[in-house]
C-alpha cells in the first residue's frame, strides 16, 4: 500500500530520529554530500504502517527523508528512482514543476539507486 494523501506543507522540527533511522548509519554515510534538509516538496503517505501516517520530502540533491507524521521523527533517507518520485505528483495529479524535472534527470545521471541497499 502506498497512498500519497496530499502536500504537506508545515515545517519539520523535531530533530528526533526513530531507532530504525539509528541503524542506518552505513547507508548515510554514503550520502553524506547529498544530505540536505532544505526540501523542495513533502507529501504525506499512507502505507497501511502500524505506526501511522509518513511525510515523505524530496530534498534539494533528490534524497527523500521519510518522517513520521505524528511524532516529526525521521524513519530513514532514501535515494529514490525517478520513478518514485513521478508517482507523488502523479497519484495528486499535479504538474511536476521544472525544478523537479531536472532533479529527476540529476538523480538518474547519478545512478545511486542501489544505495538504499547499503
Amino acid at each position: 500500500m502506498f497512498n500519497v494523501i496530499s502536500r504537506y506543507t508545515s515545517p519539520i522540527t523535531n530533530g528526533e530520529i526513530t531507532s530504525h533511522s539509528n541503524n542506518k548509519y552505513n547507508r548515510y554515510s554514503v550520502y553524506k554530500d547529498l544530505l540536505s534538509t532544505e526540501f523542495l516538496d513533502c507529501f504525506i503517505v499512507d502505507k497501511g504502517h502500524l505506526n501511522g501516517k509518513e511525510i515523505h520530502c524530496i530534498n534539494v540533491n533528490g534524497l527523500a527523508y521519510i518522517y513520521n507524521l505524528n511524532t516529526r521523527k525521521l524513519i530513514t533517507i532514501l535515494c529514490p528512482r525517478t520513478s518514485q518520485i513521478k508517482r507523488y505528483y502523479r497519484a495528486l495529479e499535479l504538474t511536476i514543476s521544472k525544478e523537479i524535472k531536472e532533479l529527476i534527470i540529476k538523480s538518474y545521471n547519478r545512478k545511486i539507486d542501489r544505495l538504499n541497499e547499503v
